[in-house]
């Protein structure tokens, strides 16, 4: 099978050449969406390279699955509903059996949230994945970094460690000892918040997906908000297996381990609590601090509301 027989049959079948407001999709050099004059569309593109963001032996579910995922994660992030994706795939050889189980999984998971496969490339090189992502909001809706104030608190959703815990387990099981199913699953299937975004676009200030760690990616909403903040670390929901390791490790691992693909957002203090209850009924939510007036300060609290250190530095890719 060439290039082309590939995508016919893995991946052009599994989806319909239009629908909605799609007006062309795979087939020609480019595809055709026709955005209805009240939406805006938001865009998103992340590149998943193995040895940098998953294992050379994982599987080709989960690679799919996570590929998707991180993806999707910046689409809630924006409070965005999911509509259309393309996919750029990057392999060393082209082995059949692999490629079905990763357009298996893929196929699945893009159908879960209604994405329709409107593109892409398949070429030959070291394996890699490129996927952009793009979805629709009501004109004005969407959520950015730059809308928190003073007064507002933060949220996190979910509990943040999981993935990195996991990660270190695989790279020192004397020190880490076996993680949870759960936090395995974090690592290789990430959910994203698509539920908990799109209701957050009508009452959140600011939001942001934790892709690079609490620490990094809150102060991304800071810097754009040009506001400061003050973190209780009590506050921090913490993975199972945090819970039972060293309190520094772990508060390194919940803060910049990364890969939590969880949101950090904004909500102004006096928001009803029936909002709120919301919230909480789409998945776990926790307050961790507020936002003050003090210009890209972040500050962390002990349980006894005293400013305190954290030696730890956030992630970055060329560090």
């Amino acid at each position: 099978m060439n290039e082309f027989e590939i995508i016919e049959k893995f991946f052009k079948q599994s989806y319909p050449s239009s629908k909605g407001d799609l007006a062309l999709g795979i087939g020609d050099d480019a595809a055709i969406i026709n955005v209805p004059h009240d939406s805006e569309l938001v865009m998103s593109m992340d590149t998943l390279v193995s040895g940098v963001h998953f294992f050379d032996d994982a599987t080709p579910e989960d690679i799919a699955f996570k590929s998707l995922a991180v993806n999707l994660s910046d689409i809630a992030a924006m409070g965005a509903s999911p509509r259309w994706i393309t996919l750029s795939l990057t392999m060393p050889e082209k082995d059949i059996v692999w490629i079905e189980k990763f357009s298996s999984s893929f196929n699945k998971l893009a159908e879960e949230y209604s994405l329709i496969l409107i593109g892409g490339d398949l070429s030959k090189g070291p394996l890699s994945i490129t996927i952009q992502a793009h979805g629709t909001n009501p004109k004005g809706k969407s959520l950015r970094r730059s809308g928190a104030n003073a007064g507002d608190l933060i949220y996190v959703t979910g509990n943040l460690g999981a993935a990195a815990y996991a990660l270190r387990h695989i790279q020192d099981s004397v020190l880490f000892p076996a993680p949870t199913e759960i936090e395995i699953q974090r690592l290789n299937c990430p959910v994203p918040r698509i539920r908990t975004g799109t209701v957050l676009r009508d009452i959140a200030t600011s939001c942001i997906d934790i892709s690079d760690g609490l620490l990094a990616d809150l102060g991304h909403i800071l810097n754009a908000s040009k506001v400061g903040a003050e973190v209780k670390l009590s506050d921090i929901p913490c993975s199972d297996s945090l819970k039972k390791i060293d309190r520094e490790l772990a508060l390194e691992l919940a803060l910049t381990g990364g890969d939590d693909y969880e949101l950090c957002f904004t909500l102004p203090s006096g928001i009803p609590e029936s909002a709120i209850k919301d919230l909480k009924s789409i998945c776990p939510i926790y307050c961790i601090g507020a936002i003050t007036n003090k210009t890209s300060e972040l500050y962390f609290m002990n349980e006894d509301d005293e400013r305190c250190e954290i030696n730890t530095k956030a992630y970055t890719h060329f560090n």
